[in-house]
């Protein structure tokens, strides 16, 4: 084989496996309380250096976090742990507004049933 050939292959097996590895990783975006460049400096220190975190995007006028991870190695809830161990509580974008409005329903229909047993005690 010639020079050429070799590069070629060694450099086309490289990007494969580049490509692969960036396959198996997730985003998260975090919504946290940020309120100055102190609180992006304490997360890019800490969180940056969590097991299986490839990258992390601070966006102070958002307050959010968004963080590349691997799943292999780490997981929401461990982050969201990494998070609260430097006092910044993490919570998945967009997830309370769902959860809330789940809840709601529910606690409607807690409070009917309170009443009606009210009612019917009467």
């Amino acid at each position: 084989m010639d020079m050429k050939r070799i590069i070629s292959i060694t450099l086309s097996l490289l990007l494969s496996a580049s490509l692969w590895a960036a396959s198996k990783r997730q985003t998260v975006i975090f919504d946290v309380d940020l309120h100055c460049q102190a609180c992006i400096t304490k997360i890019e220190k800490n969180i940056a250096f969590e097991r299986g975190v490839k990258d992390l995007v601070c966006n102070l006028d958002e307050k959010t976090v968004a963080v590349t991870y691997d799943p292999a190695k780490t997981d929401i809830k461990r982050l969201q742990a990494a998070f609260a161990k430097i006092n910044k509580p993490a919570k998945v974008h967009g997830e309370t507004q769902e959860s809330d409005q789940a809840e709601q329903p529910e606690q409607q229909e807690h409070l009917d049933a309170q009443t009606g047993a009210s009612l019917q005690r009467e």
